[in-house]
């Protein structure tokens, strides 16, 4: 019987380490790993297997990302035909992540390369031997998450105790044992920069002042020994220092505020104003009639509390709101009480229960005038009317109550209605608003419950239809049916379907609130 050689199959051994810790001793975690591979080839040298002298060791590198320089030569060498076998000690040392994974199991299968696990024997080229590695690697990307899930709750928790967590110090403070101290030398350079903003009221102005004194940021060394700093303060880093919660003693986690360990720098009386000039300066940059926040200053809840406004941003989108001094100043908010109202829809409860209140008592006061009035009480400017009749709005649980001084009615009807009133007409002194709070996508909605309710089927026949689509499509689509094979039953693309379910939800609830 004729002798046949056995055929030569390629082992490449791949090792990884996370951190570059330890990997300057003669025998580190990688010397390791590769001395288990090499055992392993050794022996099915019966089979043919040899290890090739090239290594491939990423110490230093997640397993999270496929941005490794020795990971990129294996597959470039896989893709030129020089490996057969890709041998690793541990399956999460070649990946952590699913998604990765599936990727190089794909380049494996294009180039008949079989990925074996010295201490977990799987065989790609079989599919039991890939739902087993499936399963397997999604419990070390289940692990590689929960970790990260701990430490982001370390750090979340650490900051609700006032802690610093790393990063640069703000401008004033220095950093010992992971606590901030107050740097004596620059408090004045801090406190002068908040003053000066005040007397300038833009950071434009404020720049341009700094830069003229020839005030730059204070020169320092990162823990890396890189030095940084000693430059003049760009308008963003301004812009940040001024909004920077540090300086009254807080801690900002994500969308929260904790108070720190640290000493304040700036009173919060200063802190406030500065921050309502920020406020006030972005609405006047934006131009909208709407963002000029028409309560500020006569919302107070039942206790005297006021209302402050404010705004936060979503993508490109901005939601306005007048929200409690005791959030602010980070007191307990008395239940019951709303602590954050959404600016436009109060404004506009506000604006149309003044019409309808002005409208009763000037057809009660003005003879023949209750057609005319009925026909243009749009007409009526809203910011006129508020400014111009409301003193004071106090906020309860479940109404409103406008405190009103008529003295400026007739100019405000002259002006705008074109109709001269003859005598004083005589307002209540108080117009009490009842409202329901609902949840919305966007915050809280003020709904006025004495608003004409909306006939369904009066709408136009096309949002009718759509209408019926969307909840047809819904149903679908909650039974199991995917919105693509929606989409494609129905000829529409499957952004229309998703838009028309979504849709559908918006539209009974405006008519079935």
């Amino acid at each position: 019987m004729p002798y046949e050689k056995t055929k030569t199959i390629n082992c490449a051994i791949y090792t990884r380490k996370s951190t570059d810790e330890g990997l300057e001793m003669d025998f580190n975690t990688l010397d390791a790993q590769r001395e288990a591979c090499e055992a392993y080839i050794a022996s099915q040298r019966g089979e043919g297997w040899r290890a090739i002298k090239q290594k491939y060791d990423d110490g230093g590198f997640s397993g999270g990302s496929m941005e490794r320089p020795a990971l990129k030569r294996l597959m470039q060498d896989i893709k030129a035909g020089q490996v057969d076998i890709v041998v690793v000690y541990k399956i999460d040392r070649l990946t952590r992540s699913l998604m990765d994974f599936a990727k190089l199991v794909d380049v494996f299968d294009a180039h008949n390369v079989t990925f074996v696990s010295v201490t977990q024997s799987f065989n790609t080229t079989t599919s039991m031997g890939r739902l087993t590695l499936n399963v397997l690697l999604s419990f070390a990307q289940f692990e590689r998450e929960v970790t990260g899930e701990r430490i982001r709750d370390k750090i979340a928790a650490s900051k609700k105790r006032g802690m610093w967590m790393g990063g640069v110090p703000p401008l004033g403070y220095k950093i010992v044992d992971r606590h901030l101290e107050v740097q004596q030398g620059e408090v004045a350079q801090v406190r002068n920069i908040f003053k000066t903003y005040l007397e300038l009221g833009a950071v434009k102005e404020l720049k341009k002042m700094l830069d003229k004194n020839g005030i730059k940021s204070p020169d320092r060394i990162s823990a890396n020994g890189n030095p940084y700093g000693g430059k003049p303060f760009s308008r963003g880093a301004l812009y940040a220092m001024l909004k920077n919660p540090a300086y009254i003693g807080k801690v900002k986690h994500k969308s929260k505020v904790y108070q720190g360990t640290h000493e304040p720098i700036i009173d919060e009386a200063t802190w406030h104003e500065v921050q309502n000039r920020l406020d006030e300066n972005t609405q006047i940059r934006t131009g909208r009639l709407e963002s000029l926040y028409l309560l500020r200053g006569l919302l107070f809840d039942v206790d005297g509390t006021p209302y402050s406004p404010t705004h936060t941003k979503k993508g490109s989108l901005k939601y306005r709101y007048y929200i409690s001094q005791n959030l602010l100043q980070f007191k307990e908010h008395p239940k019951g009480l709303i602590a954050r109202l959404p600016a436009g829809e109060v404004e506009e409860v506000i604006i149309i229960n003044l019409r309808k209140y002005l409208a009763r008592v000037l057809a009660q006061q003005v003879d023949g005038a209750s057609q005319y009035l009925s026909q243009n009480m749009d007409k009526l400017e809203g910011a006129a009317l508020v400014r111009g009749l409301v003193t004071r709005i106090n906020v309860g649980p479940e109404e409103m109550v406008l405190n009103l001084d008529g003295s400026r009615l007739s100019e405000i009807v002259r002006s705008s209605l074109d109709l001269t009133l003859s005598g004083q007409i005589q307002l209540d002194k108080h117009l009490t608003i009842p409202y329901v709070v609902k949840q919305g996508r966007n915050g809280s909605l003020i709904i006025n419950p004495e608003s004409k309710e909306l006939e369904l089927f009066d709408m136009p026949k096309d949002e009718l239809k759509r209408l019926v689509q969307g909840v047809v499509w819904r149903d679908r689509h909650f039974n199991g049916e995917t919105l693509t094979a929606i989409a494609e039953d129905e000829n529409y693309s499957e952004s229309y379907v998703r838009h028309s379910i979504n849709k559908s939800f918006d539209t009974l609830t405006k008519y079935f609130q």
